[in-house]
């Protein structure tokens, strides 16, 4: 009798057991009374039934599958379990070919020859397809089943579903992939900025300029080479100390107290500093600082520091030849002006010798060519001022008499068609700056409006000057202005006028709008480079065909402070002092002897310095000043000088001279209770400089 489980074959094992219970073994007699043959059948019987339950419970709880075979493939006995797995119930694939649900049928003839060759086999994965058409992956352990007679009968193993294991092996293979992507990518990424930084450190290690950084506290952490070329310190003398080694003295402690609260504010401080090498040079660098933020707090500062000088070089020579270039432009004015003071003289001399009969009309005359000679000599003054090719010194000055007196010089340069014009301001405006500069920038400001106004028929070029109270507005956008009162010039035409595009770049160096050969592009970023330098800002106002503003405002001084000024015509006569007047001009030195005994001063003279000194060893007793001449033969007026202070330590001097350059003027600042006046000077003048000298007194120019 064979075992079937619904319909179906007993598996090997319960039929094995089942063909012992068919054919038992022995005879006779049992204890119940029955053939000892029955009662055995009976009982084995009842352990295969029981068995048989067994295996069926424990069929249907395993959650592998189990399966077998015969040698044609065709599936003989499945476990339920297969419905979990695959979602088939037994009957749908028991009969079929085992191929009927394989994702891949060619499967199938690899996992044979494998099995062939080892007679079982072991985690063979498989894809095979569920009931709803989903894949699903199962491991199979499977061996080949052999008869009494050692034949191969067929196939039987267990199919264990791996789908989830699968998937999460896909996954965690694509997760391992997308990380070695982005490690390869990072790898990159950190390679790149690995290389990025080593050219950063090349460039800085290699950089002309100077790069430093300090910790929060100034104190340097880090210098590239080129520190230790422009300032002389190596690295290890300048670790851990602060930048204030290389303070000159230049500065005012104000300087360095808007510096400090400017990068304590997190902002970036740009100017520049006088600073000290340590050879005791001092030179003008450009710094640049700017803080460095972590997590909103400031750790560290770095430090841009450039060597300024050469480029002060080449812009003071720029400067002086844009000057030489402006003298070229002036002076086809200046001699038109210079030869109408000539004529006019030369009439009043005439008139002079005709009216000489008439002491009132002679007088006029006389008074007229003094006028004339003073004005020549202020426009050859002006000129020279102006020309001169020396470092800018600041000094207090009156900004109403300093623009009329330079706008007679440069307005020769305005064509007669532009109608011109200059409002100077009602109150005096009293600035400290440097003359030759402020000039300058008068010059560039009014050859761009001449430009501008060429070709225009009705052509107007205004000056103003007024006194100017900033407001918060005004303070907002130039935050550099700590001044509360300043002065405000306006140059303001009626020419072509800038576009938008223009009016950005209007101070940038070498950019300009002239056609090649007729402008550097340098003359307006000069003018916001002194103006700046002045603690001054510039506002521009433009608009096409109609016209430009230049705005210019510079820090008015405190009233307190003193401020040159011209003094009334008074003459102060001398009580007949003895006075050496020592000049190489003998037409220069009859006129002075005699203007000196009108003021009732005796006097004695000398061709150079030379005989000057003798006189002076004979006299010096006797003498109370000594007028020199600066430039001489055989010895200048500088170093007669320095001689007579051996013989006569506390002589007064007035140094005359027709051009007063920057070195006469660090010469005779190098001497004490001497003056510089130059040629041609009027009497009251001379007089003041005289009596002020000898008296001890404060003369006033």
């Amino acid at each position: 009798m064979a075992i079937v489980s619904a319909g179906r074959r007993a598996p090997a094992c319960l039929r094995s057991m089942q063909r012992l219970a068919d054919h038992p073994a022995g005879g006779g007699m049992g204890t119940s009374g029955q053939p000892l043959q029955e009662q055995t059948l009976h009982q084995k019987r009842h352990r295969v039934s029981d068995h048989q339950s067994r295996y069926y419970r424990l069929l249907n709880a395993i959650h592998e599958v189990y399966y077998s075979t015969d040698m044609d493939g065709n599936i003989t006995e499945i476990s339920p379990s297969i419905r979990t797995v695959a979602g088939y119930d037994c009957h749908q694939i028991i009969g079929r070919p085992a191929t009927f649900f394989y994702r891949h049928p060619e499967d199938r003839k690899i996992f044979l020859q494998l099995l062939h060759q080892h007679a079982f086999v072991s985690d063979y994965e498989l894809e095979l397809m569920h009931h709803d058409g989903r894949v699903i992956h199962v491991s199979a352990n499977a061996h080949i089943m052999f008869d009494e007679q050692k034949r191969a009968v067929g196939v039987e193993g267990m199919l264990r579903d791996i789908t989830e294991r699968v998937a999460l092996q896909t996954e965690l293979k694509r997760l391992n992939e997308e990380l070695e992507a982005r490690v390869s990518e990072r790898t990159c990424e950190l390679e790149e900025k690995n290389r990025q930084l080593e050219l950063l450190l090349m460039s800085i290690e290699q950089s002309a300029e100077a790069f430093i950084i300090t910790d929060h506290a100034g104190r340097v952490e880090y210098v590239n080479p080129a520190f230790e070329r422009i300032n002389g310190y190596s690295p290890d003398e300048i670790r851990g100390k602060t930048l204030s080694i290389l303070n000159s003295g230049e500065h005012d402690a104000g300087v360095f107290h808007h510096l400090w609260s400017t990068i304590r504010s997190g902002r970036v401080w740009e100017g520049t500093l006088i600073n000290r090498k340590k050879s005791g040079q001092c030179y003008p660098a450009l710094m640049t600082i700017v803080p460095v933020m972590e997590r909103g707090e400031i750790t560290h500062y770095t430090a841009i520091q450039q060597d300024m000088s050469k480029y002060e070089q080449l812009e003071a020579q720029f400067r002086q030849a844009q000057k030489l270039e402006a003298i070229g432009t002036l002076v086809g004015g200046i001699s038109h002006d210079f030869n109408n003071m000539l004529a006019s003289l030369l009439m009043n001399l005439y008139l002079a010798r005709k009216e000489v009969r008439l002491p009132d009309k002679l007088t006029d005359r006389l008074n007229m060519t003094e006028k004339l000679v003073m004005q020549t000599s202020d426009m050859v003054r002006d000129l020279l001022i102006f020309s001169r090719d020396d470092n800018g010194i600041k000094e207090e000055l009156e900004l109403n008499e300093m623009v009329q007196s330079s706008l007679r010089l440069l307005q020769v340069s305005i064509p007669a068609e532009v109608k011109f014009s200059f409002m100077p301001s009602r109150e005096k405006l009293p600035v400290r700056g440097d003359v030759r500069r402020l000039q300058q920038v008068l010059m560039n400001v009014l050859n761009n409006a001449r430009d501008a106004l060429a070709g225009r028929s009705k052509g107007e070029l205004s000056l103003a000057l007024q006194r100017y109270i900033p407001d918060q507005e005004f303070l907002d956008r130039h935050h550099c202005i700590h001044a509360e009162v300043l002065a405000h010039l306006s140059i303001r035409d009626n020419g072509a006028g800038m576009p938008p595009e223009v009016m950005e770049r209007v101070f940038d160096p070498f950019f300009t709008t002239k056609s090649a050969g007729n402008g550097t592009g340098l003359g307006l970023s000069m003018v916001f480079g002194y103006i700046e330098e002045h603690g001054g800002v510039i506002e521009v106002e433009s608009e096409v065909d109609k016209g430009t503003v230049f705005h210019f405002f510079l820090p008015v001084m405190d009233q307190s402070e003193k401020v040159l000024s011209v003094c009334d015509e008074v003459v102060l006569k001398g009580n007949g002092e003895l006075i050496l007047v020592v000049d190489d001009n003998e037409n220069f030195r009859h006129a002075l002897t005699e203007a000196l005994a009108v003021l009732n001063y005796r006097t004695m003279t000398a061709a150079d310095g030379v005989e000057a000194l003798l006189i002076l060893e004979a006299h010096h007793h006797d003498l109370s000043l000594a007028i020199i001449d600066m430039v001489m033969p055989r010895l200048s007026g500088s170093e007669a000088a320095r001689r007579m202070r051996l013989l006569s330590p506390w002589m007064p001097i007035l140094f005359a001279t027709g051009h007063g350059d920057a070195e006469m003027i660090r010469e005779v600042d190098s001497l004490n209770h001497v003056m510089l006046c130059e040629k041609p000077f009027r009497l009251d003048r001379l007089s003041q400089h005289i009596h002020a000298l000898i008296h001890g007194g404060q003369a006033v120019d």
